[in-house]
């Protein structure tokens, strides 16, 4: 069977366009998160998967902040969510964060801009297992908020993060 000259081409650029995209390293180990929707760069189909390793070959930030579910100040450690939106390429206005347990919230790309939000995966220098809100917890500087502001990025506060759609 014999494939018009157009369609070949067509399946050329498409075949070009993925294998270009695809260039980021898969994950070894387990994969903890999963990052996909409008973004430009992938490891595996049209997703980014990230294993531990993965996530910390990112550039690190801590912030250390009070929270409402613990008593006093804890310090997180993880990724900024526009170092790791910038990593994937993430061409849209919203990140949909979904934990484990199905529950989701929404952050506008433009806040993560102008706060330091991180996906945190350390809480006072220890790994988060799922039992303890981890693997991934999404972590505001809760005490440099306003306080009007709070109770919305409380909900925004996703823990045991397992995937992101860029939206």
């Amino acid at each position: 069977m014999r494939l018009p000259l157009a369609a070949v081409l067509c399946l050329q650029v498409l075949f070009a366009v993925e294998s270009s995209a695809c260039h980021l390293p898969p994950p070894k180990g387990p994969v903890i998160l999963s990052v996909e929707g409008q973004i430009s760069h992938c490891n595996e189909g049209l997703e980014v998967q990230f294993d531990m390793a993965l996530l910390e070959q990112l550039p690190r930030r801590t912030v250390t902040t009070e929270n409402p579910w613990q008593d006093g100040a804890a310090t997180f450690e993880g990724v900024l969510l526009r170092d790791l939106s910038g990593y994937v390429g993430a061409n849209g206005r919203v990140l949909k964060v979904l934990a484990l347990n199905d529950y989701s919230a929404e952050i506008d790309i433009a806040d993560t801009q102008t706060i330091d939000v991180i996906l945190a995966y350390k809480r006072d220098g220890q790994y988060m297992p799922v039992r303890e809100k981890g693997p991934l917890f999404v972590i505001f500087p809760f005490s440099d908020q306003p306080l009007p502001e709070l109770e919305k990025r409380y909900a925004q506060s996703v823990w045991q993060v397992s995937r992101i759609i860029v939206k």
